[in-house]
């Protein structure tokens, strides 16, 4: 009888698929190769050195950790932990298109360096990010790109951005619009301030703050009589004029206006209430079809998701334009359910290839190294500590 083969299948370490051989180093050894990731290994335990520096490289670029630190898992410095993940770079995560629709969406946008900002979409029932787009500004075209990506929702809740309303409007026609109610008083203090000095702006912010306190269809109902109280009091003060004979040195005047409004932070917060309760967006979550399911507010996407990106990023400041961005979407799809980073490895992580280069000719991710014979601290290629300002 012949030998039996081993049943045992080389499982690659990234991805989880069958090893091939690949052919021998120069010492002798047996080289293996990933038929699905192409990651190449001529090590006994698949490709382990590859799967350890993708790990390092996620945990440290979508978290706090410091360079020192990341380095440490590996065993190595600093600098060589820089060049041990370069290859990392360049996978890029995708979040997959969700197969039935959210109940409810939560849609904003936040900045970042570089004049980069980033849309993101969230399911409102648990706070994963279910699409996001890479935009220079929230306008009207950016968001009908990230709600493309998406199959309409019930619901979708919104900072009340112009841009975000109306791609809504052409993508997602039939669903409903839910204005955060935080950034509806967040904008009562843009106008009154936190402190006013009269009666009427000191009542209209106290109506404002009873406003995200509503909870249910009972609260709303008692919450709609109070702007028409507000304005049965003072009336007479939001409809007040201030003409250009009255104070001829106002920069209105100076402008060609005849007259303006006297109180018009006033009155613009009062008719913001106006306009979103007849726009139906005020209370939309207290709606029979949404009770439950529709929150009334950002707080889960701003607090969850961009908070998180900002506080990377903070960690991280000094990264390059496209660093930058691949930690943003990595913080992002590492928040999805089940993430599987290994699965978008395509390129081969193989010692003897030739790493992709920039602009200036440096390998994608490295640390440009002093000349020889030049010292890279004195001749300020290192970190420099001390006082940077003007000498005398």
């Amino acid at each position: 009888m012949g030998r039996r083969k081993s049943s045992k299948a080389r499982l690659c370490t990234i991805c989880g698929e069958p090893m091939r051989k690949n052919g021998t180093t120069s010492s002798g050894r047996q080289r293996w190769r990933c038929m699905r990731c192409r990651a190449s290994s001529a090590s006994d335990g698949g490709n382990a050195r590859g799967a350890a520096e993708f790990r390092a490289f996620l945990v440290w670029a979508t978290g706090r950790m410091t360079l020192a630190q990341a380095a440490a898992m590996l065993g190595v410095s600093p600098r060589t932990f820089i060049r041990r993940i370069q290859w990392c770079w360049h996978v890029k995560p995708e979040i997959p298109r969700p197969t039935s629709p959210c109940s409810a969406v939560e849609a904003d946008g936040t900045y970042v360096p570089y004049g980069w900002c980033l849309l993101v979409a969230i399911d409102a029932a648990d706070g994963t990010p279910v699409a996001f787009q890479w935009c220079d500004t929230e306008s009207r075209a950016a968001y009908a790109r990230l709600f493309s990506k998406l199959p309409a929702p019930r619901a979708l809740v919104t900072d009340g951005g112009a841009g975000c309303a109306a791609a809504a409007a052409d993508t997602w026609k039939d669903a409903r619009i839910q204005r955060c109610l935080v950034h509806v008083l967040r904008n009562t203090h843009t106008d009154l301030t936190c402190r006013p000095r009269t009666d009427a702006g000191k009542d209209l912010l106290r109506l404002a703050r009873k406003l995200v306190k509503v909870r249910d269809a009972d609260a709303a109902s008692a919450w709609l009589n109070l702007p028409d109280d507000w304005h049965t009091r003072y009336a007479d003060i939001i409809g007040q004029r201030t003409t250009a004979r009255d104070d001829p040195g106002n920069p209105k005047a100076r402008a060609g206006r005849t007259w303006w409004w006297t109180h018009a932070r006033l009155r613009r917060a009062y008719y913001r209430f106006i306009r979103l309760q007849r726009d139906g967006t005020l209370f939309a979550f207290c709606e029979p079809a949404s009770a439950g399911s529709v929150p009334s507010t950002t707080n889960r996407l701003e607090g969850g998701v961009n908070a998180d990106i900002k506080r990377v990023l903070d960690a991280h400041r000094g990264l390059t334009e496209e660093h930058m961005k691949r930690v943003c979407e990595w913080v992002l799809y590492m928040k999805t359910h089940n993430p599987d980073p290994g699965s978008f490895i395509t390129a081969a992580h193989d010692e003897t290839a030739e790493p992709p280069t920039t602009s200036t000719g440096l390998p994608a991710g490295s640390i440009q190294e002093a000349a020889p014979g030049v010292d890279a601290y004195e001749s300020g290629f290192g970190i420099r500590k001390g006082w940077a300002g003007k000498t005398r």
